[in-house]
Protein backbone atom coordinates (compact mmCIF):
# COMPACT_ATOMS: atom_id res chain seq x y z
CA UNK A 1 0.00 0.00 0.00
CA UNK A 2 1.08 3.41 -0.55
CA UNK A 3 0.73 5.09 2.41
CA UNK A 4 -0.34 8.46 3.06
CA UNK A 5 1.55 9.51 6.55
CA UNK A 6 3.47 8.43 9.17
CA UNK A 7 2.85 9.48 12.44
CA UNK A 8 6.05 9.13 14.99
CA UNK A 9 5.71 8.23 18.53
CA UNK A 10 8.67 10.73 20.05
CA UNK A 11 10.23 9.11 23.11
CA UNK A 12 12.48 6.00 22.07
CA UNK A 13 11.03 6.32 18.45
CA UNK A 14 12.68 9.66 17.04
CA UNK A 15 15.05 10.66 20.42
CA UNK A 16 16.95 8.48 22.91
CA UNK A 17 15.46 9.85 25.29
CA UNK A 18 13.76 6.06 27.52
CA UNK A 19 17.16 5.98 28.51
CA UNK A 20 17.15 9.07 30.62
CA UNK A 21 14.02 8.27 31.85
CA UNK A 22 15.38 5.72 33.77
CA UNK A 23 17.98 7.38 34.83
CA UNK A 24 15.72 10.55 36.17
CA UNK A 25 13.41 7.91 38.00
CA UNK A 26 16.30 5.96 39.74
CA UNK A 27 17.25 9.24 41.25
CA UNK A 28 13.14 10.15 41.93
CA UNK A 29 12.75 6.38 43.47
CA UNK A 30 16.26 6.82 45.55
CA UNK A 31 15.21 10.04 47.08
CA UNK A 32 12.05 8.61 48.16
CA UNK A 33 13.86 5.59 49.65
CA UNK A 34 12.80 3.31 47.52
CA UNK A 35 13.37 0.96 44.72
CA UNK A 36 13.09 1.62 40.63
CA UNK A 37 12.20 -1.80 39.33
CA UNK A 38 12.66 -0.58 35.77
CA UNK A 39 10.96 -3.91 34.47
CA UNK A 40 8.12 -3.98 36.41
CA UNK A 41 7.47 -0.42 35.96
CA UNK A 42 8.44 0.50 32.43
CA UNK A 43 5.58 -1.59 30.51
CA UNK A 44 2.99 -0.40 32.50
CA UNK A 45 4.26 3.53 32.29
CA UNK A 46 5.70 3.76 28.66
CA UNK A 47 3.70 5.98 26.77
CA UNK A 48 1.43 7.29 29.48
CA UNK A 49 1.67 11.20 30.05
CA UNK A 50 3.95 12.68 33.22
CA UNK A 51 1.32 12.98 35.55
CA UNK A 52 -0.51 9.60 34.85
CA UNK A 53 2.73 7.93 34.93
CA UNK A 54 3.17 9.49 38.35
CA UNK A 55 -0.49 8.39 39.52
CA UNK A 56 0.44 4.93 38.50
CA UNK A 57 4.15 4.99 40.57
CA UNK A 58 2.10 6.59 43.61
CA UNK A 59 0.16 3.88 44.19
CA UNK A 60 2.17 1.20 43.12
CA UNK A 61 4.86 2.02 45.76
CA UNK A 62 2.88 3.84 47.96
CA UNK A 63 4.54 7.58 47.23
CA UNK A 64 3.76 10.21 49.81
CA UNK A 65 2.32 13.73 48.58
CA UNK A 66 0.35 15.07 45.77
CA UNK A 67 0.59 13.56 41.92
CA UNK A 68 0.95 17.22 40.91
CA UNK A 69 4.08 18.00 43.31
CA UNK A 70 5.72 14.06 42.24
CA UNK A 71 4.84 15.29 38.74
CA UNK A 72 7.41 18.19 39.46
CA UNK A 73 9.87 16.38 40.97
CA UNK A 74 9.92 13.97 37.90
CA UNK A 75 9.81 16.94 35.34
CA UNK A 76 12.37 18.57 36.79
CA UNK A 77 15.00 14.71 36.57
CA UNK A 78 14.36 14.66 33.55
CA UNK A 79 14.87 17.99 32.43
CA UNK A 80 18.16 18.42 34.08
CA UNK A 81 19.59 15.04 31.82
CA UNK A 82 17.61 15.98 28.44
CA UNK A 83 19.72 19.17 28.22
CA UNK A 84 22.96 17.77 28.52
CA UNK A 85 22.68 13.91 26.95
CA UNK A 86 19.22 13.97 24.67
CA UNK A 87 19.92 12.40 20.81
CA UNK A 88 18.36 11.04 18.10
CA UNK A 89 17.18 7.31 17.49
CA UNK A 90 19.93 5.69 15.52
CA UNK A 91 18.86 5.63 12.11
CA UNK A 92 15.97 8.03 12.32
CA UNK A 93 17.20 10.96 10.45
CA UNK A 94 18.18 8.87 7.19
CA UNK A 95 14.92 6.96 7.27
CA UNK A 96 12.77 10.37 7.92
CA UNK A 97 14.85 11.89 4.70
CA UNK A 98 13.93 8.94 2.82
CA UNK A 99 10.19 8.95 4.02
CA UNK A 100 9.91 12.54 2.76
CA UNK A 101 11.44 11.98 -0.57
CA UNK A 102 8.87 9.51 -1.27
CA UNK A 103 6.21 12.17 -0.62
CA UNK A 104 5.07 10.97 2.64
CA UNK A 105 3.87 13.37 5.40
CA UNK A 106 4.97 12.98 8.51
CA UNK A 107 4.35 14.19 12.25
CA UNK A 108 5.13 13.33 15.76
CA UNK A 109 2.32 12.81 18.21
CA UNK A 110 3.56 12.04 21.86
CA UNK A 111 2.55 11.52 25.43
CA UNK A 112 5.53 13.66 26.44
CA UNK A 113 5.35 16.42 28.98
CA UNK A 114 5.11 19.84 27.36
CA UNK A 115 8.23 21.45 29.19
CA UNK A 116 10.06 18.20 28.09
CA UNK A 117 8.90 18.67 24.24
CA UNK A 118 9.71 21.91 23.87
CA UNK A 119 13.09 21.41 25.27
CA UNK A 120 13.63 18.74 23.19
CA UNK A 121 12.69 20.72 20.34
CA UNK A 122 14.97 23.24 21.00
CA UNK A 123 18.08 21.27 21.50
CA UNK A 124 17.39 19.00 18.24
CA UNK A 125 14.99 21.27 16.18
CA UNK A 126 11.73 19.01 15.62
CA UNK A 127 9.96 21.75 14.83
CA UNK A 128 12.02 22.26 11.87
CA UNK A 129 12.42 18.71 11.02
CA UNK A 130 9.03 17.80 10.89
CA UNK A 131 7.24 20.89 9.64
CA UNK A 132 5.38 23.62 11.29
CA UNK A 133 2.11 22.55 12.93
CA UNK A 134 3.10 18.50 12.80
CA UNK A 135 4.06 17.98 16.33
CA UNK A 136 0.81 17.21 18.22
CA UNK A 137 0.68 16.37 22.02
CA UNK A 138 -1.99 14.75 24.34
CA UNK A 139 -2.62 18.28 25.95
CA UNK A 140 -4.08 18.83 22.09
CA UNK A 141 -6.35 16.01 22.69
CA UNK A 142 -7.62 16.86 26.71
CA UNK A 143 -4.51 14.52 27.97
CA UNK A 144 -5.98 11.52 26.89
CA UNK A 145 -3.04 9.23 27.41
CA UNK A 146 -2.61 6.15 25.34
CA UNK A 147 -3.67 3.42 24.75
CA UNK A 148 -6.66 6.12 24.11
CA UNK A 149 -6.37 6.71 20.30
CA UNK A 150 -7.16 10.30 20.54
CA UNK A 151 -3.63 11.69 19.70
CA UNK A 152 -3.46 9.44 16.76
CA UNK A 153 -6.69 10.44 15.06
CA UNK A 154 -6.05 14.22 15.97
CA UNK A 155 -3.00 13.60 14.21
CA UNK A 156 -4.26 11.87 11.10
CA UNK A 157 -7.47 14.58 11.02
CA UNK A 158 -5.00 17.63 11.39
CA UNK A 159 -3.10 16.24 8.38
CA UNK A 160 -6.00 15.38 6.42
CA UNK A 161 -5.91 11.51 5.94
CA UNK A 162 -8.01 8.33 7.17
CA UNK A 163 -7.09 6.60 9.86
CA UNK A 164 -6.68 4.14 7.00
CA UNK A 165 -3.86 5.67 5.61
CA UNK A 166 -1.56 5.94 8.22
CA UNK A 167 1.26 4.37 9.61
CA UNK A 168 2.20 4.72 13.16
CA UNK A 169 5.73 3.96 14.15
CA UNK A 170 5.82 3.30 18.02
CA UNK A 171 8.15 1.65 20.77
CA UNK A 172 5.99 0.65 24.25
CA UNK A 173 2.87 -1.63 24.62
CA UNK A 174 0.46 1.69 25.30
CA UNK A 175 1.46 3.33 22.19
CA UNK A 176 0.90 0.11 20.30
CA UNK A 177 -2.49 -0.39 21.68
CA UNK A 178 -3.76 2.87 20.83
CA UNK A 179 -2.47 2.99 17.44
CA UNK A 180 -4.83 0.04 17.08
CA UNK A 181 -7.24 1.63 18.54
CA UNK A 182 -6.88 4.37 16.08
CA UNK A 183 -7.27 1.86 13.13
CA UNK A 184 -3.83 2.25 12.05
CA UNK A 185 -1.17 0.35 10.75
CA UNK A 186 1.26 0.43 13.49
CA UNK A 187 5.35 -0.78 13.26
CA UNK A 188 6.70 -1.65 16.58
CA UNK A 189 10.22 -0.82 17.25
CA UNK A 190 12.38 -2.86 19.46
CA UNK A 191 14.37 0.25 20.78
CA UNK A 192 13.07 -0.01 24.84
CA UNK A 193 10.90 -2.96 25.15
CA UNK A 194 11.40 -6.32 23.95
CA UNK A 195 9.41 -7.57 20.83
CA UNK A 196 6.86 -10.08 23.18
CA UNK A 197 5.89 -7.06 24.61
CA UNK A 198 4.79 -5.65 21.08
CA UNK A 199 2.79 -8.42 20.17
CA UNK A 200 -0.27 -6.35 19.27
CA UNK A 201 1.65 -4.32 16.73
CA UNK A 202 1.09 -5.52 12.62
CA UNK A 203 4.80 -6.17 12.65
CA UNK A 204 7.53 -5.45 15.29
CA UNK A 205 11.49 -4.30 13.55
CA UNK A 206 14.91 -3.78 15.08
CA UNK A 207 15.85 -0.96 13.58
CA UNK A 208 15.23 2.07 10.52
CA UNK A 209 16.83 0.45 8.51
CA UNK A 210 13.91 -2.94 8.22
CA UNK A 211 11.63 -0.43 8.71
CA UNK A 212 13.13 1.08 4.98
CA UNK A 213 13.06 -1.84 3.61
CA UNK A 214 9.30 -2.81 4.93
CA UNK A 215 7.61 0.32 3.80
CA UNK A 216 9.66 2.00 1.20
CA UNK A 217 11.65 -0.33 -1.09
Amino acid sequence: MNWKAIIFDMDGVVIDSERLYDIADAEFFQAHGKVFEKDRIVPLIAGKSLMDSTAIVKEMYNFEGDVSVLTGERRKLVHSIYGKALTFIKGFSEFHHEAIRHGITTCIATASDDTLLALADRRLGLSEIFGAGRIFKISDVGNKSKPDPAIFLYAAERLGFKPAECVVIEDAPNGVAAAKNAGMYCIALTTTRPREELGMADVVLDSYQDIKNHLLL
